[in-house]
């Protein structure tokens, strides 16, 4: 038995289906983190960075974005230009305080912010990572 189509079509379809959820976890996973970034000020919310291909380690303690709406649009932005299924994707945050958060030291967030959305991500993947 021998193929009757050429598999180059869905190689490339395959290859655009796993695009699409690439950015869809990178869209959650961004989102998650912003919604869940407690708010004094807004500079850890408005710190939250989104690159591909390498981290982004910029800081700048005078961003603020307390409702997160420049920061997810800046994200979304990126997210959305991705057309590698299998770029790696970073969201970070390189406040200094950002550390004390995730391990709980905010009322607003006693459980962190990566780690349960994280968490989110696993269980809408629905596997074990």
């Amino acid at each position: 038995m021998a193929w009757s189509k050429p598999l180059g079509g869905f190689a490339r379809e395959v290859e655009q289906t796993q695009n699409k959820r690439l950015r869809a976890a990178a869209l959650q996973g961004f989102s998650g983190v912003i919604e869940r970034s407690p708010v004094d000020e807004g500079t850890f919310r408005g710190n939250h960075r989104v690159s591909v291909g390498s981290p982004d380690n910029a800081y700048d303690e005078d961003l603020t974005d307390s409702a997160g709406d420049k920061t997810l649009s800046d994200g979304f932005q990126i997210i959305g230009q991705v057309n590698n299924p299998f770029a790696v994707i970073y969201v970070q945050n390189n406040s200094p305080y950002g550390p004390p958060l995730e391990n709980g030291s905010s009322k607003q967030a006693p459980q962190g912010v990566y780690a349960i959305t994280f968490n989110d991500l696993k269980e809408a993947a629905g596997r074990d990572f």
